[in-house]
């Protein structure tokens, strides 16, 4: 009987872990043991009606995720096969916050998978924590060197360091997403999502920041999902202790023209690529006065539009938070090379979504429009 404990299964990449295992589950003749945890009711989470319905099919716990008891609890009456732990991250929190909810958690978490021998531990990191180098759109493998440019990143970067120094813990997975878009999603491509869906509304082109050829690697998160659970199952038949770090990024090799493209598409707009003379004025700015100018310019007409619609109160916003990869994107293109997690032998994992296009965003706006959060004008 596969046991699973999902720490943070409300999240962004949660929620598709329990839909991915539920789908699993559902096709096996096995008895599954699935657990989320996390710090907010599923029917409080803004998920449409069948995905609460998987919830409810699993054995879901709601806690303080910061607390040592709870999460003590949620470990203690199951031996696990695998534990999967998603850190919340959010853009814009203060570095306290992160050290709580990023690396003390999911240290606490790895301490439990030891204490309670669980098969295997995989946690979800993030793909933006590479440095720099000399060619900008080479992609970064796993074993390039890594270099904090926020808060964020420095503290997944420390979390990752200590994890593979924990003492006694299980065999360990760490994946590091890139730019992760699909249905949840409501930080990372969505502030494009909502450009586009005002200029639809204006009839104005949609305006784009930085040159055409940046790479912005991007991964469906049900990808990121299916490779969460994949690599869990592999690393569980591999010696103890074991480690392995991979890549998430689809073999589409996006761009930033490849990216506004598949948005305007979807929104039967023309995307406007800023000429270079304002890219190097932009890129001369502090990030915050980028971001203040961008988000001045869009908050008011997307306020404008929900009310037009009726939509009284909408969690989805044009905002785009200093620490978000675009706004550095210039500066820290988001190249990734995904492909060692297709390669490894035994892992059995291949992409499904192979690039970004507007069959693969449209279920996104199509779930906004079920919860009455987005205009019905597309």
């Amino acid at each position: 009987m596969p046991s699973v404990l999902v720490v943070g299964s409300a999240n962004f990449y949660g929620r598709a872990v329990i839909q991915e295992l539920c789908a699993q589950r559902d096709l096996s003749s096995d008895t599954w043991m699935i657990r989320g945890v996390d710090k907010v009711l599923p029917e409080l989470a803004l998920f449409p009606p069948n995905v609460i319905k998987l919830f409810e099919s699993v054995d879901y716990r709601m806690g303080n995720l910061r607390s040592a008891e709870f999460l003590e609890q949620a470990f203690g009456d199951t031996q696990w096969d695998y534990v999967i732990n998603i850190a919340e991250y959010k853009f814009g929190q203060t570095a306290a916050v992160y050290e709580q909810d990023v690396r003390l958690m999911s240290l606490e978490v790895a301490r439990l998978a030891s204490k309670y021998k669980a098969n295997a531990l995989v946690h979800v990191s993030t793909a933006h924590v590479f440095k720099p180098h000399g060619s900008p759109n080479t992609p970064h493998v796993e074993d390039d060197a890594m270099e904090a440019s926020n808060e964020l990143a420095a503290t997944h970067v420390r979390t990752e360091q200590e994890l593979q120094m924990c003492k006694g813990r299980p065999p360990l997975v760490i994946l590091r997403p890139a730019l992760c878009y699909g249905p949840g999603d409501r930080q990372n491509v969505v502030p494009m999502l909502i450009s586009a869906q005002i200029s639809h509304a204006t009839n104005q082109p949609m305006p784009i920041l930085w040159d055409k050829d940046l790479r912005v690697s991007t991964v469906h998160v049900a990808d990121v999902a299916r490779a969460c659970i994949q690599s869990a199952k592999w690393i569980a038949t591999q010696n103890q202790e074991s480690f392995a770090v991979f890549n998430l990024a689809d073999p589409g090799d996006t761009t930033n023209a490849k990216l506004a493209n598949a948005v305007a598409q979807l929104f039967n707009v023309k995307p406007s690529f800023q000429n270079s003379a304002f890219n190097f004025i932009a890129k001369r700015l502090k990030t915050s006065e980028l971001t203040e100018e961008v988000n001045e310019s869009l908050l008011g007409p997307w306020m404008e539009l929900l009310t037009q619609h009726g939509i009284a109160n909408s969690p989805l916003s044009p905002y785009i938070d200093a620490e978000h990869p675009y706004c550095r994107l210039e500066h820290c293109p988001l190249a990734i090379n995904g492909s060692r997690v297709e390669n490894t032998q035994g892992l059995d994992f291949k992409y499904q979504y192979s690039s970004v296009s507007p069959d693969t965003l449209r279920p996104m706006i199509d779930e906004f429009q079920q919860l009455g959060l987005w205009p019905t004008s597309i």
